[in-house]
């Protein structure tokens, strides 16, 4: 019998990775000057995750932005170029250290 596999949304991984650093909303808007409300919606599904926000989050929780756009593994391979920009940018945006 196969094993069904657990789909994760990117809001999912947001919450775990915050309640893996012990981080409330609040600590996390602080850190990302996020909107408490928008992390509450992006957490529940409410609200989409769009690709600046997944930057600015995955840069506080030190993981790559991939890691949270797409939780289930797939990679885009034509925004590989692009990504790599960001994180240079990120490397030199003080907030997001």
């Amino acid at each position: 019998m196969r094993k069904q596999r657990t789909v994760l949304t990117p809001g999912q991984v947001v919450k775990e990775l915050r309640l893996k650093k012990e981080w409330t909303q609040k600590t996390l808007s602080e850190i990302t000057d996020i909107a408490v409300a928008n992390i509450s919606n992006i957490e529940s599904n409410r609200s989409r995750l769009g690709e600046e926000r997944a930057i600015i989050l995955a840069a506080a929780f030190g993981v790559r932005p991939e890691f949270i756009l797409f939780p289930n593994g797939f990679e885009r391979e034509d925004l590989q170029e692009r990504l790599r920009v960001i994180r240079k940018r990120l490397k030199h945006n003080p907030r997001a250290s």
